[in-house]
């Protein structure tokens, strides 16, 4: 995988000392938690496009040969499709498991909700393409962009980047050379709607019934067929 060091010159080095980092065990396994038991098996269902909202992000799996094991490694990631490419980041830095993985074989596999193909990945350190996507990036992830900055949708793309200055950025091309571009089910899309619209409904529906069978529980006196 490419990185342009010879052009750009490289990250900073991860803040030390402080909330984040005290916090970034927990956060870790909670993030392996929820992928384990939720994401991957909702990918695996086929119900990407449902667990995906401008409040909890767009959720793409993303497919990884380990360095060590040679074992695939899937991981579910915040996205957003741009210039032909999806674009992720590794919110841990460096020492994200999928990013070193990237780093020793960028050959890898993506399935976004309704597609799947192969892809290249690069890390992007071209500061122009980080002041464009990291944005981007960190306004599609939700409420869990409040963990880069406290309100993400309102906050200057500055603040945004100074918070992500040692993040690394990663696109990710399809590898016969085709271009992406982005469907209702992908960040900005409006797929998200009708589909909430039909959970909201079914979960009104439950309430009504529950709601009527304990109107007409046997202990109470309502009118039996």
């Amino acid at each position: 995988m490419t990185d342009g060091a010879s052009r750009f010159p490289p990250l900073p080095e991860p803040p030390s000392g402080g909330a984040a980092s005290a916090a970034s065990p927990y956060l870790r396994s909670l993030f392996k938690g929820l992928n384990r038991w939720f994401m991957v098996p909702a990918h695996h269902a086929g119900l990407a496009a449902w667990v995906s909202t401008p409040i909890g992000g767009w959720i793409l799996l993303l497919r990884v040969r380990g360095r060590k094991s040679g074992l695939i490694r899937e991981t579910p990631l915040n996205y957003v499709i741009a210039d032909g490419a999806v674009w992720i980041m590794a919110g841990f830095g460096r020492r994200t498991e999928w990013y070193r993985n990237l780093v020793a074989n960028p050959s890898v596999e993506v399935q976004l909700p309704g597609r799947v193909f192969a892809a290249t990945a690069e890390e992007v350190l071209d500061p122009a393409v980080r002041a464009r996507m990291i944005p981007m990036l960190v306004r599609a992830t939700g409420l869990p962009g409040m963990m880069v900055v406290p309100s993400p949708v309102t906050a200057p793309d500055e603040e945004i980047l100074d918070a992500t200055a040692w993040v690394p950025l990663i696109s990710l091309r399809p590898a016969d050379g085709s271009r992406l571009e982005p469907g209702a089910d992908d960040p900005g899309g409006r797929g998200w709607i009708w589909r909430q619209g039909l959970v909201a409904l079914a979960l009104l529906v439950l309430w009504r019934m529950r709601r009527r069978q304990r109107r007409c529980h046997p202990a109470c006196a309502c009118e039996q067929d």
